[in-house]
């Protein structure tokens, strides 16, 4: 298939050189015929000059007038040759003209289309597992004791100064779901809250905890006010996750 390609391209480089000797073959005789035009203009004026100053001589004017009558065929010849050079010409360049739009359209029908490349699709994100909350406590033995929101969980295992921070953090949401506040600013707290544990501890299970919380109040436009029912039970559950980095 590249051969084919090839060889048609050299064909049509062919007819290209062919025709640009044939356009100088043109001008060449376009010149030849200016440089003619020329002769023949002088040679006329010579005629008449010679006709002019001889006038009066009968035995010379026979002489012009077959001289003339030369100047005369010889320049219809010429006209002949030159027109005939200009069809032939003419004929020349139609033809390499209409074979070169051929051979373009043979070319691009022949060659074959290359296919545009599949987009490769883009790699799907591992799924980020959510942290194991921690295991559930065995119920205490003792059945007269009830117990107390504090006593239901167990306190985190980190450090005392990065859990107290931790529930400082849990403190400044519930100072944010007033009666009447707004979705929007309390998922801005909510967020910073989230951007700041992050910065104490990488990964605690409190995590888990606020974006479930965030999901309540995104579910709010964030010009609207939250319902009272929906602010007392994000209090209830943020106040039970205090004590476990807030031990009493």
């Amino acid at each position: 298939m590249a051969e084919q390609f090839l060889n048609k391209l050299t064909k049509i480089e062919e007819s290209i050189n062919q025709l640009g000797e044939t356009l100088k073959r043109m001008i060449t005789i376009l010149g030849t015929v200016t440089e003619i035009k020329s002769e023949v203009r002088l040679t006329k004026e010579e005629i008449l000059a010679a006709l002019g100053s001889q006038a009066e001589v009968a035995p010379v004017a026979d002489n012009q007038e077959a001289l003339a009558s030369m100047v005369v065929q010889e320049v219809g010849a010429i006209r002949v040759f030159v027109q005939e050079s200009m069809e032939h010409l003419r004929n020349e360049m139609i033809q390499i003209v209409e074979k070169v739009p051929s051979d373009l359209i043979q070319i691009l029908e022949s060659t074959p289309s290359t296919p545009a490349p599949a987009p490769v699709p883009a790699p799907i994100p591992a799924p980020v597992p959510a942290p194991t909350p921690p295991p559930p406590q065995a119920p205490t033995p003792e059945p007269v004791i009830e117990p107390t929101p504090t006593s239901a969980f167990a306190p985190s295992s980190l450090p005392a100064d990065k859990a107290m921070q931790i529930a400082d953090h849990l403190d400044t949401i519930v100072k944010s779901l007033k009666m009447g506040c707004k979705a929007g600013p309390v998922l801005d707290i909510m967020g910073e809250v989230k951007d700041a544990i992050m910065i104490i501890v990488p990964s605690d299970p409190i995590m888990v905890h606020i974006d479930r919380w965030a999901g309540v109040v995104g579910g709010y436009q964030k010009r609207k006010e939250l319902q009272a029912r929906d602010i007392l039970k994000l209090k209830k559950e943020i106040k039970a996750e205090i004590p476990k980095y807030r031990p009493a």
